[in-house]
């Protein structure tokens, strides 16, 4: 379990494990799961049309059920949903979706209520650190670059940022391990 401090233990490499946030949540982590799709639905209406834009780069008002039953679904290490949650409510959620080659992508979205709590950089931090123990060779995350909150974590979290469309406002963050 990581300390308030954000100490990482060995249950960061795991995909479930509890943790706390930098201003003292505990939370808890675990992979998405094919039943758990209506509560992801749900989780996406509580979000705001910025917050969708960041996170799926385009603008959307209702996120597809297709889309939806994909991030419900995993295939272990590489690709994943990770939920969190503090107490029963679903707070935030990570994706990985990586290749065959070690070359993973990270998505994260924390509902409105719960930024500036810590939650975005301790599920950020597992989601990263899972995908490191598990065969990653370089993480990457696309941004939008009005999403300074975003950045600055990434930038913070050891990520090289580049832009890579002025015209479309979008930059790459990039980590080799």
């Amino acid at each position: 379990m990581a300390t308030p401090t954000g100490t990482p233990s060995a249950s960061m490499f795991e995909p479930e494990a509890s943790l706390f946030t930098r201003s003292g949540d505990k939370i808890h982590v675990r992979p998405a799961r094919p039943e758990d799709a209506p509560l992801v639905a749900a989780f996406f209406r509580e979000l705001s049309p910025e917050d969708l834009r960041n996170r799926f780069l385009t603008a959307t008002q209702d996120v597809d059920p297709k889309v939806i039953e994909r991030l419900c679904q995993a295939d272990y290490p590489t690709t994943m949903s990770f939920l969190a949650f503090h107490d029963d409510e679903l707070i935030a959620m990570g994706t990985l979706n990586g290749d065959d080659k070690g070359k993973v992508e990270v998505a994260l979205s924390t509902v409105p209520r719960w930024k500036h709590h810590g939650v975005s950089w301790t599920l950020f931090g597992h989601v990263v650190k899972y995908a490191e123990r598990h065969g990653a060779r370089e993480i990457v995350s696309f941004e939008r670059t009005s999403n300074r909150a975003a950045i600055t974590l990434e930038h913070e979290m050891g990520f090289g940022i580049r832009l890579i469309d002025a015209t479309a406002g979008e930059v790459i963050a990039t980590k080799s391990v």
